[in-house]
Formats: C-alpha cells, sequence, structure tokens
C-alpha cells in the first residue's frame, strides 16, 4: 500500500471532492484544497482499516459534509482491490448520520 495515492470521495450529502494521501509506514499524509489529513492506516491481508484527522487550513472551506472550520475525524474500512487500487467507507465521529466512501488509485 506504501506510496502516492489520489483519493475521490464523497458523503451522503451529495458533495464530491478529491485529493492525494501518502501511505507511508502505517501512517496516512495528505490534503485537498482546504483540508490537510494525518492519520493511521493497517492492511491485514486485502482488509483496510483506516483512522484520520481532517483539519481545515482555509478559513470557511466547506468539507463534504457541508461543515466548515471544524476538524473531523474519519474512521474507516475497506479493502484493497488489487496492488493499485482500494475502496473504504466509513462515518466521521460524532456525526454517525453520515457516510462517506472514497476510492483510491496509487500513483507512485
Amino acid at each position: 500500500m506504501e506510496g502516492l495515492w489520489t483519493a475521490e470521495f464523497g458523503s451522503s450529502t451529495g458533495v464530491f471532492s478529491g485529493g492525494v494521501v501518502v501511505l507511508q509506514d502505517g501512517r496516512v499524509m495528505g490534503g485537498d484544497g482546504g483540508y490537510f489529513y494525518l492519520g493511521e492506516y493497517t492492511l491485514n491481508g486485502n482488509a483496510l482499516r483506516a483512522s484520520i484527522e481532517v483539519q481545515p487550513f482555509i478559513e470557511n472551506y466547506q468539507s463534504v459534509f457541508r461543515t466548515a472550520n471544524r476538524k473531523l475525524t474519519l474512521d474507516l474500512v475497506g479493502s484493497l482491490q488489487d496492488r493499485d487500487h482500494a475502496m473504504a467507507q466509513g462515518t466521521p465521529r460524532g456525526m454517525p448520520h453520515m457516510a462517506f466512501g472514497v476510492k483510491l488509485t496509487k500513483r507512485a
């Protein structure tokens, strides 16, 4: 799983976006146009789990959950489809009514 990945993601609010993530030694680092991501992941066989803090760096930038100026923690469960593709779903902590999905594509 280690490397540079692009992320296409969306939420149950109907908002979609994209960003980049680097997966290295169990760590997740990345970002998009208004948020940066820091977290951890595990891969057990093809089973993927991640916990990622999503923090704004541009004031009033709206997240895919239609929030602004709010740090979120995402808990994700998914799978490695092949060596260059993964899918995961989850929710932000404290917002169980919201769903989140991400498609990852390895680029380097």
